[in-house]
């Protein structure tokens, strides 16, 4: 059904050749020759959207998303000043954060996306990236001045750009099989258990009280552990987690 909804609006926009397209027409133009032809296009589109329309609007743009199972998503910070939007198609994302309307900041056709945006004195803002893999989930929190424009969200070691603060991953799928009762028949043992998925670890923030923090169960007890931060002189003092490192 949603591929005969496809071609369907493929039609009616194709049937515009003779009248001028709208921008609409011309976005979703672009992101389906995504599969077969040069990404640059898309994102030249999308980038001219998101700064001169409201793209809550364009309702069948949502529709051809949806039949090719993609999808974007749009949060605003505490203060709604900043605008966090994120579209994915397959392992492909395209995020940007907008300031009335011009964006300042933005990572296009990456693994990895933006996933939250929050607010900080000094007009600066907290942005969380995440990226999903087959088996773990990472985040990584970052600073950012509101004044200054980024591009493909820069970071560097002298914090001129965007300042890294923290990375937090952990697993989602586990192997969890144990050898279990014999088979008499095959004459060996029959495995048990099996994969088991887990929640993501999630970096969260508190606006109110300016404060970074996360919790995880440490490997050997069991025991809960939650570490936190406050906003001190555009800083977050926290020690980052990496599961896969079998440290805690």
């Amino acid at each position: 059904m949603k591929i005969l909804e496809l071609i369907l609006l493929l039609s009616l926009f194709s049937s515009q050749v003779f009248a001028q397209k709208t921008q609409e027409a011309l976005l979703i133009e672009s992101f389906v020759d995504t599969h077969t032809d040069d990404k640059g296009k898309f994102s030249h589109q999308l980038r001219s959207v998101l700064e001169n329309h409201d793209i809550k609007t364009f309702k069948n743009f949502e529709r051809v998303l949806d039949s090719l199972n993609s999808t974007f998503t749009i949060k605003n910070s505490e203060k709604g000043d900043y605008e966090l939007f994120t579209l994915a198609n397959g392992f492909d994302h395209w995020s940007y954060i907008l300031k009335n309307k011009v964006i300042i900041n933005q990572s296009e056709m990456t693994f990895d996306f933006f996933y939250e945006i929050h607010n900080l004195p000094n007009g600066e803002y907290l942005l969380i990236k995440r990226s999903d893999d087959m088996s773990f989930s990472c985040s990584e929190a970052i600073i950012y001045n509101g004044n200054i424009k980024y591009d493909y969200s820069d970071i560097s070691a002298n914090g001129s750009d965007g300042k890294k603060v923290l990375s937090v991953c952990s697993w989602t799928n586990v192997d969890e099989s144990y050898p279990g009762k014999i088979d008499t028949e095959a004459g060996r043992e029959i495995a048990e258990g099996g994969l088991k998925s887990y929640k993501p670890i999630e970096i969260e923030f508190d606006p109110k009280k300016q404060l970074i923090f996360y919790s995880f169960h440490r490997m050997k007890d069991g025991r809960k552990i939650t570490r936190k931060a406050k906003y001190r002189n555009s800083d977050f003092k926290i020690k980052s987690y990496d599961a896969r490192s079998f440290e805690e």
